[in-house]
């Protein structure tokens, strides 16, 4: 485990590992945020697009907690527990409907 409590995955350029997700999911990462902060953080900006860019296409550069909040407030409807430990797949994008 590096200093910063991530497992050996982070090190490697991958994820935080199982036990980085369980602390991280209330407690927020060192100058960071929770999941559970992420994805509030997240529906707050979704309602934002719906009132400001309604009908237009939005492009989001984000992280992966963002991407796991947008997947699971509008994509799967998985848990974020779920999404987090499920193998990452990488594609060149992902779509979402408001």
């Amino acid at each position: 485990v590096d200093v910063r409590g991530r497992g050996r995955r982070a090190a490697r350029g991958g994820p935080p590992g199982p036990a980085a997700h369980d602390r991280s999911r209330r407690t927020p990462f060192p100058n960071g945020q929770s999941y559970i902060e992420v994805v509030e953080l997240t529906r707050s900006f979704l309602a934002d697009v719906k009132r400001w860019y309604d009908d237009a296409v939005v492009l989001v550069v984000a992280h992966s907690a963002n991407r796991w909040a947008l997947d699971h407030l509008l994509g799967s409807g998985k848990s974020m527990e779920e999404l987090i430990e499920s193998p990452f797949n990488w594609q060149p994008g992902w779509t979402y409907g408001l």
